[in-house]
């Protein structure tokens, strides 16, 4: 293993498979593309790193993944909203899917029944 990690362009996808995938590189093809949003992706046993806060828009399904170290407690991952209708800064996803997938220095941010969801998720002790 090497003491440098080196991404490569991610391309339009829209699937990708067994990948390390730095997600703010994403974003940035994606607003070159012309868009805000990061939508219809698939991504397969893909190592996902930030530092980055995902916002799951809408239709995004996680299923089987490592959502990060949590140090025991869900809610340590979550970063609630404070202002009525926008979140700064962070990179939105719509009508992702996420199959097996290991997340690394990546917050989760969102609706309050997101937050609500995500925080019944069992924190695995560090």
């Amino acid at each position: 293993m090497s003491d440098t990690l080196t991404f490569q362009a991610m391309g339009p996808g829209p699937v990708y498979r067994g990948i390390e995938l730095w997600l703010p590189l994403l974003l940035h093809e994606t607003v070159l593309a012309g868009r805000s949003v990061i939508e219809g992706k698939t991504f397969i046993e893909c190592r996902i790193h930030g530092p980055a806060v995902l916002i799951p828009v809408s239709g995004c399904a996680f299923d089987g993944c490592n959502l990060g170290d949590s140090h025991g407690d869900m809610r340590n991952l979550l970063l609630k909203p404070m202002g009525p209708s926008k979140i700064v800064g962070g990179i939105a996803m719509k009508d992702c899917r996420f199959e097996r997938c290991d997340f690394l220095a990546i917050g989760y941010s969102g609706t309050p029944e997101f937050l609500a969801q995500m925080e019944t998720i069992p924190g695995l002790p560090k």
